[in-house]
């Protein structure tokens, strides 16, 4: 089993915009299919050099849920 880095950082502004910067590959899905099916609430706004991406997300309330321990 390889461990990798799954960090992720969030940042809020006044205007109720969010900056979602993941490494995690799951998280990635869901804010490439959130910005699929609602654009005017979501876009990629920056692909890094790593596995690296960074997504704006507008008018939207941020859930975060712990992941489940096994």
């Amino acid at each position: 089993m390889t461990m990798f880095k799954l960090e992720t950082m969030i940042y809020a502004s006044e205007d109720r915009t969010y900056s979602v910067f993941t490494l995690n590959p799951d998280l990635q899905k869901q804010l490439a299919d959130l910005a699929m099916q609602h654009p005017e609430v979501c876009c990629r706004k920056a692909k890094g050099k790593g596995s690296g991406v960074t997504y704006q997300v507008r008018n939207a309330a941020v859930l975060i849920r712990p992941a489940l321990l096994s």
